[in-house]
């Protein structure tokens, strides 16, 4: 009795809330015995898509590849609000609609856009345009995901008429900016919509109609929008108009419509934006003339030559040239044929732009005096000398010719390959192209060379043994191309065999630059370079037959439109676009292939052993030693020394040039040397 007695005055010094609540949750002997109360419950777990951050969305989207279905479940598992739009009910309760809005993001929808575009699958990317469209119009979606998705859906658009060759999709872009989106928003469209249509319209080729949307934004045109009675409202009620006017043209606008202008090769339309810039009082800089100028460059018009002219001066009054204007005008100069403006600009580079010199020091464009004659640039004077090719699109100068064995190559004509260079359209970035064609004029083929002269004081190792003091010819492959009609016949391995030839023959050191096709860095691995760089990724080519039946890639690949002879194992994230697979005919797989294929190294630059022992110092005698016994097995011929020879070798191979050495070395370095 007393016991019970001392309990309750126990209870009694406790609050009262404290009592109550315990007693109401059944807790009763535990305040009776002065324990504290139990914790709270743990707060509800946040919604799913919470559970994950958004790039690694977009990781395990952009990871389906091909399979469209499995990149909608993902986007449906993390965004179920998206699901079955048409057959639910929204909640517009404020505080639901507050809390939602905070957890929006628009970038995986984006992604599987993207990705769709990619697979050529366009009606799912509008059924979920549509689906935004409808939670937009409830509330149940903030207006900047709206937005999202009509850049994107922009963007897939112009791709498809670029790509595709499909016509007046841009009307569906335009559309977009004049009517759907204001009626949608219910306001202007944002600045950010104008600046993707823009350069949306230039990858279309639609010049005029980016004029028109420049009109329509200079005047502030007025936007005519509909309004949609709410639901609250009677039902017979008359639509409302809103009435919204465009915003003024920013500086970003001007130069998307410039970078369009350059895409639609048209400098007229330059001029104009350029000109309407000046008029608003607009100042321009150097980014806006060097758009100017590229345009320019890209094509002819009438007195082209006295409007770069009068930009140069304007340019130069303002001291805003940098090293690109200067390249522009040397590359215009050049079309003209006017060399004393050449070397002009070559002269106010060399004195202003430090960066456009070369490794010797020097800038890249020799110009020779001939007395009373035009100043011209050595290096073209030098091309004067060879033989012209003028009956292709763009002239070459023939080099020499290799005849390969009939057997591998019956398709070329009296088994041989003509070769020889051609210009880059910038002659200043030390460049060109060693272009491959058949005795008949059929082009098989081109390699990008660019070329650089360095010296004992800036070679990238500092340090060059005195067998290589002096001058240092490097000869850096940018990429290689085979006609699509000549693939699988083992012309790359020609091809490079000629490259690594001339090389020889000029002394000058191959190497390579950053390569991302597997199937070049194969081709170069076979003649014995190695990747140099720290961040190369390795992989396995193997044909295709060598890849498992259950690989999700094979069953795709009767809906890929061309066929696949290459496989590509790796463990790394490569996107290779689908321009870059169909090229190469090759796809990418995650299985491991049976039997194994050969390991290469990719997204690096290469280097051949004599190479690497050249610019640390070290003797590269047996390196060139092993490198010319590879070529001249190619060939078919006992020693580089022979090819110089008249007598040539009796085998089916044999490579011939019909200039000397120092001619040759003279133009493949061009204004290198």
């Amino acid at each position: 009795m007393n016991t019970e007695c001392s309990q309750e005055n126990d209870a009694a010094k406790l609050p009262a809330a404290v009592v109550l609540g315990s007693i109401t949750n059944g807790s009763r002997s535990n305040i009776l015995r002065n324990e504290p109360p139990p914790p709270p419950p743990p707060p509800p777990p946040p919604p799913h898509h919470h559970l994950h951050h958004s790039k690694q969305i977009i990781r395990k989207i952009n990871s389906c590849g091909t399979n469209c279905s499995k990149a909608l479940d993902i986007l449906y598992e993390t965004q179920p609000f998206l699901k079955n739009v048409e057959t639910r009910s929204f909640q517009r309760d404020a505080a639901t609609q507050e809390e939602q809005q905070c957890t929006f993001d628009a970038k995986p929808l984006v992604a599987v856009i993207q990705l769709l575009a990619k697979n050529h699958d366009f009606s799912t990317p509008v059924e979920l345009l549509s689906s935004v469209i409808q939670l937009h119009k409830v509330k149940a979606v903030p207006t900047y995901y709206l937005l999202s998705v009509y850049k994107s859906m922009i963007g897939m658009l112009a791709l498809q008429e670029q790509k595709l060759k499909l016509i007046n999709l841009h009307r569906q872009i335009l559309h977009y900016i004049y009517v759907e989106i204001p009626n949608n928003i219910q306001d202007t469209p944002p600045m950010d919509i104008y600046h993707v249509t823009l350069s949306a319209l230039g990858k279309c080729r639609q010049m005029d109609a980016i004029l028109d949307l420049l009109n329509c934004m200079e005047t502030q045109q007025t936007i005519t929008s509909i309004i949609e009675s709410s639901e609250n409202d009677d039902i017979h009620q008359d639509l409302t108009v809103g009435t919204y006017k465009h915003p003024l043209p920013d500086r970003m606008a001007y130069l998307a419509a410039l970078n369009s202008s350059i895409r639609c090769k048209s400098p007229e339309a330059s001029m104009e934006i350029m000109n309407r810039m000046k008029s608003r009082g607009m100042a321009l800089d150097a980014v806006v003339y060097n758009h100017v100028l590229s345009s320019l460059a890209n094509k002819k018009i009438k007195e082209r030559y006295e409007i770069v002219v009068n930009i140069w001066q304007e340019m130069e009054k303002m001291n805003m040239c940098t090293d690109s204007t200067y390249k522009l005008l040397i590359q215009i100069f050049t079309k003209e044929c006017q060399w004393s403006d050449v070397a002009a600009a070559k002269r106010r580079m060399e004195a202003q732009c430090t960066s456009s010199l070369n490794m010797s020091g020097e800038v890249a464009v020799g110009i020779m005096d001939h007395g009373k004659q035009p100043l011209i640039p050595g290096y073209i004077a030098d091309l004067e000398k060879l033989e012209k090719i003028s009956t292709c699109k763009k002239p070459w100068y023939r080099v020499g010719r290799v005849k390969v064995d009939r057997e591998e190559s019956a398709c070329l004509p009296e088994g041989t390959i003509v070769f020889g260079i051609q210009q880059h359209k910038n002659p200043i970035l030390n460049g060109l192209s060693l272009v491959f064609y058949t005795v008949t004029g059929e082009k098989l083929g081109y390699m990008l060379i660019r070329n650089e002269i360095q010296t004992k004081g800036n070679t990238r190792d500092a340090h060059v043994s005195e067998v290589t003091t002096g001058k240092m010819f490097y000869s850096s492959i940018m990429g290689m191309y085979i006609d699509e009609g000549h693939r699988g016949k083992g012309l790359a391995r020609y091809f490079l065999g000629i490259w690594l030839t001339i090389c020889l023959r000029t002394n000058a050191f191959p190497r390579s630059e950053k390569i991302n096709k597997p199937l070049l860095s194969l081709a170069l691995s076979n003649f014995g370079f190695q990747p140099v760089c720290d961040g190369a990724m390795e992989a396995e080519v193997c044909p295709i037959e060598h890849i498992q039946e259950t690989t999700c890639t094979l069953g795709q690949i009767a809906e890929l439109g061309w066929e696949p002879k290459f496989a590509l194992y790796t463990k790394h994230c490569m996107n290779f676009s689908e321009r870059e697979l169909r090229i190469q005919s090759m796809i990418v797989t995650r299985v491991p292939p049976d039997p194994r294929g050969k390991v290469i190294a990719v997204k690096t630059c290469f280097e051949h052993p004599m190479t690497q022992n050249a610019r640390k110092g070290h003797d590269f005698g047996q390196e060139r030693s092993r490198l010319i016994e590879n070529v001249t097995s190619l060939w078919g011929q006992p020693s580089v020394e022979s090819i110089c020879q008249e007598e040539r070798s009796q085998s089916l191979e044999y490579v011939e040039f019909f200039i000397e050495d120092e001619l040759l070395k003279r133009v493949i370095f061009g204004y290198l040397y």
